[in-house]
């Protein structure tokens, strides 16, 4: 099982783009509804409610992840009938977006299914990218990687599977210096970027 995570950071956000966003993961194999039960759930992230999974329909969980008027929404995508990722669409600043996906609990074979599927995405959208972070497991959850990606101010405490940044950013990043990189403009990526070729 894994507990690992993908952040995509990305720039000029309207609220289109997140249509835009769930039809190319939902073509990759990651599905707005339960393959079994035909259900799209948006999960309640407060204050009244945390957690709780709330049925909605397709047009107006897509309208609220256009971030419009709220700053946050969390939902499921579905790898399978059993198997979801937790994901989190919320405004960082201005017109960044995080796209947030949960790794956890998926098997090696969902993870690696729902990797192939954001990373698609990723790169299909790449010169809006401020940069992004792949942890298949979890071992840099703790790093402060809104900091790291968009200003290049925090420390790198652990490692990544992929750290991708914009070069203005990885300059500012001491522990970066030396480390083996590869330019995808407009972004520098470091680490395991097989996928990403």
């Amino acid at each position: 099982m894994s507990d690992g995570f993908i952040y995509w950071y990305r720039t000029d956000w309207e609220p289109a783009d997140a249509q835009v966003l769930l039809q190319s993961l939902g073509a990759g194999g990651l599905s707005l509804s339960n393959p079994a039960t035909g259900r799209i759930t948006r999960i309640t992230n407060g204050p009244d409610s945390w957690g709780e999974q709330v049925p909605v329909d397709r047009d107006s969980l897509a309208n609220a992840a256009g971030l419009n008027d709220i700053e946050e929404v969390n939902f499921q995508l579905w790898v399978n009938s059993d198997a979801d990722v937790f994901t989190r669409f919320r405004r960082l600043r201005g017109d960044v977006v995080v796209a947030e996906f949960g790794l956890d609990g998926l098997r090696v074979d969902e993870r690696e299914q729902a990797v192939r599927t954001i990373v698609g995405a990723i790169r299909s959208e790449l010169v809006r990218s401020s940069g992004f972070v792949i942890d298949r497991l979890g071992v840099a959850e703790d790093v402060d990687w809104d900091s790291v990606v968009t200003k290049g101010a925090a420390r790198l405490t652990a490692w990544p599977d992929t750290l991708a940044v914009r070069p203005e950013v990885s300059a500012r990043l001491p522990e970066l210096a030396g480390v083996e990189r590869r330019e995808e403009p407009p972004l520098v990526i470091f680490g395991r970027t097989a996928l990403l070729a």
